[in-house]
């Protein structure tokens, strides 16, 4: 509370408004670095895939014949989202629950 009235009084003797905006979330980091990850497959040359036919096909079997998950797994291993759901954190300074403010002049 005391840092909101703050802001409002840096807000008001500024002469400028504060805009609060939301975090990015570890989840829109995921999903941004996944999109990142894709882009950057199409460097692999196609005549390599050939040599990790049979990994993928022992991790298809892992999966139970679930080609969609198998993939699934290799993304979040790649991504380093692996081993537990990522809590919603600030990515400016780690703490739960802030927000994040931008000036517009």
């Amino acid at each position: 509370m005391k840092h909101k009235y703050q802001l409002q009084t840096i807000e008001h003797k500024g002469g400028f408004k504060f805009t609060p905006i939301g975090i990015p979330q570890p989840g829109d980091v995921i999903k941004a670095t996944s999109r990142d990850s894709i882009k950057k497959l199409d460097e692999v040359n196609d005549q390599v895939l050939e040599m990790f036919d049979d990994a993928a096909e022992e991790l298809i079997i892992a999966c139970d014949g679930d080609k969609k998950k198998a993939l699934k797994k290799a993304l979040a291993y790649m991504s380093g989202c692996h081993k537990e759901i990522l809590a919603n954190r600030s990515l400016l300074n780690g703490q739960e629950n802030c927000i994040t403010y931008q000036i517009d002049l």
